[in-house]
């Protein structure tokens, strides 16, 4: 079912009310809700993410500063964000990617005041240019609410050549900052040849805790891991399962909602998902499909699927169809849903009570998929 647009759409995000947030190519931020589209604002950059949380959403505008829209009014600030990198939104404060005189790239805390937002807090570490920082509490049971902020750093253009993910410059370190100082709380840093070769760790339930799913990658290609701190907050990051390698200049992409560990190996030529399970320190991969694909070369958006309840949508192979696996059954994909026109963006969205997803089509338009 198509949603039409106001205007071209370039990117979707979930709003924290269930509603479907878009940024369009003129930067425009609109709203679809049962009445149809409204216009929120405008000034936002379409080529970077936009965050929602706490009452506001957040992106980078033209200029490269913060524009926060809040109780219908757009502020901003005069920082220096990173075009492609992620935010954050907290409840007191804003979490960014900002550069430095030096070139460098570090994350920084803003907040709001009587002046309006400005910069309270700078990483004293550099971080990738499009890193994208997540919360993450190592000691949580079953959430990141009371966490830091978890963000790939140790940005090397020369350790791994490969540029899959919209540059040549990938990650040495896994660093957890203290969100409101951003004082440094654990580091873990990969030895050469290795690398991080993603921009978004992603917190899962690991052994009664918390860990991040990323994607270590050297000579022998990419491997799914896990990172985690042993004995929580206080202790030191740590390696703690990794999966086979895929063979050189091969990567994969994962996903999770949280509990299930998935990635689709070589998303770009072929697209094979697994589902892994954890053995002592090793992940073990299981075939559950083949043709499916969650990355396009040269994009950093790296996993374009959505999560509704078990089901889990993916673009098929060519992306103008989308695959709904049933993870609670074993008789795999339970359906093959066809497109007019190739998946560009997908987010998981409520329409007219019901749960499914909406698709960013090649065109910019958007269609609704209902998702039993």
């Amino acid at each position: 079912m198509t949603l039409g647009a106001p205007e071209r759409m370039e990117r979707l995000q979930s709003g924290a009310d269930g509603t479907l947030l878009a940024v369009s190519s003129t930067g425009a931020l609109w709203r679809f809700a049962s009445d149809g589209w409204r216009r929120l604002g405008a000034g936002l950059d379409p080529a970077s993410p936009v965050a929602a949380g706490h009452g506001r959403v957040v992106g980078r505008g033209r200029q490269g500063g913060l524009w926060v829209l809040e109780s219908g009014r757009v502020r901003h600030a005069h920082a220096t964000l990173a075009p492609h990198a992620g935010l954050l939104v907290l409840a007191l404060g804003v979490i960014a990617v900002a550069a430095g005189r030096d070139g460098r790239h570090h994350v920084v805390r803003l907040e709001p005041g009587a002046g309006g937002w400005r910069e309270t807090a700078r990483s004293t570490a550099a971080v990738l240019p499009d890193a994208r920082p997540v919360r993450f509490d190592p000691s949580g049971t079953s959430n990141d609410d009371n966490g830091h902020i978890a963000v790939l750093g140790g940005p090397d253009a020369t350790r791994y050549r490969h540029g899959v993910l919209g540059d040549g410059i990938e990650a040495t370190s896994l660093l957890l900052l203290e969100r409101h100082g951003l004082e440094p709380l654990a580091r873990l840093e990969l030895p050469a040849p290795f690398v991080f070769e993603d921009i978004a760790p992603r917190p899962v339930a690991w052994q009664g805790q918390r860990g991040l799913l990323t994607v270590r990658s050297g000579p022998e290609g990419a491997q799914l891991a896990v990172v985690a701190s042993p004995h929580g907050r206080d202790e030191p990051l740590a390696l703690a399962a990794l999966g086979p390698p895929l063979g050189a200049q091969r990567w994969l992409a994962p996903t999770t909602d949280g509990v299930r560990l998935l990635a689709v190996h070589t998303p770009h030529i072929g697209g094979v998902l697994n589902r892994y399970r954890p053995e002592g320190d090793r992940l073990i991969g299981e075939v559950v499909a083949h043709g499916v694909t969650n990355h396009a070369i040269g994009d950093r958006d790296l996993d374009v699927s959505a999560w509704v309840g078990p089901n889990w949508v993916v673009p098929a192979r060519g992306r103008r169809a989308l695959r709904v696996f049933d993870l609670d059954s074993a008789t795999g994909p339970s359906r093959d849903l066809p497109l007019d026109q190739p998946a560009m963006a997908l987010q998981r969205c409520r329409r007219d009570g019901q749960t499914g997803v909406a698709v960013l089509l090649q065109d910019g338009s958007v269609a609704w998929v209902a998702i039993a």
